[in-house]
């Protein structure tokens, strides 16, 4: 069966529909090095946009590209959004990218027009590209699958609102990096002595804490740990997270501290 979904129209009855004003886009080929960013109102380069510089360094492809949105102010180019692209592609030698050459004169005009690009759109989430890689034969994310299948965790979207059941996480990022660090039987083994403590869902802080714990004590009796955290529960979850706001500390620090220091007191009392 295909899954090929067709593009339909849409009915809102309760909505007012925009004006399609303004002249189409234009397509043009410019060397990146020949645009411009606006500091009136877009902000210098962060942290975050020189991992995302870096990123798109490493895995440039034109089946990857989004063009950037450019605007024309007297033979001036103003990028609207796409300066990351364009910074990777200047510095890898692109001589030119394909830009959309979109009408805004003033600097009114492109400082809406940057605010539109920048808040007109939707997050894709890390488990929607996990599927996607999966779709796409990426051995990184067929073994994040595996893991979790071999584990009994099932990798799923969820809210406040919803049914938690036990071996559920959506922590998908967070396993990828483990098994890269840490192989597919540890990834496994820890991911397993979640599942039998029963967690639901299975958060991030508890996975950090139980490879952090493994990663000390290699000879750890991952049934008993399984064991006190099933017996700590939903309660003694809720005072590490009273604690970590107390000690301004990380969850998974306390859940590590607090679970060992639980295993070592049944283990003396044997």
């Amino acid at each position: 069966m295909s899954n090929l979904r067709p593009i339909k129209a849409m009915i809102f009855p309760n909505l007012t529909p925009g004006a399609v004003t303004g002249p189409k886009p234009e397509l043009r080929w410019i060397a990146p090095s020949a645009l411009y960013v606006d500091g009136t109102y877009q902000r210098d380069l962060s942290r975050k946009s020189l991992q995302l510089i870096e990123q798109i360094y490493q895995s440039f492809a034109w089946d990857r590209i989004k063009p950037p949105i450019v605007v024309d102010d007297g033979g001036v180019y103003h990028v609207i959004d796409g300066q990351h692209t364009a910074i990777a592609a200047a510095s890898l030698g692109v001589a030119e990218l394909p830009c959309f050459l979109i009408a805004a004169p003033d600097l009114a005009g492109r400082a809406r027009a940057f605010v539109g690009h920048n808040t007109d759109r939707i997050t894709v989430t890390p488990i929607a590209i996990h599927r996607a890689l999966c779709r796409a034969g990426d051995e990184d994310a067929l073994d994040v699958d595996r893991v979790c299948r071999r584990a009994g965790v099932t990798i799923r979207e969820f809210n406040k609102d919803s049914t938690d059941l036990v071996g559920q996480t959506k922590a998908v990022t967070l396993i990828r990096k483990m098994i890269r660090k840490r192989g597919v039987v540890r990834a496994r083994k820890v991911l397993e002595c979640l599942v039998k403590a029963e967690m639901a869902p299975i958060a991030a802080a508890a996975i950090t804490a139980i490879d952090a714990i493994c990663a000390e004590h290699c000879d750890i009796d991952l049934d008993a740990l399984a064991a006190i955290i099933r017996a700590d529960g939903a309660a003694g979850l809720a005072k590490a997270h009273a604690k970590a706001a107390k000690d301004r500390s990380t969850l998974w620090s306390v859940l590590k501290v607090r679970w060992l220091h639980r295993l070592e007191a049944e283990a003396a009392e044997a």
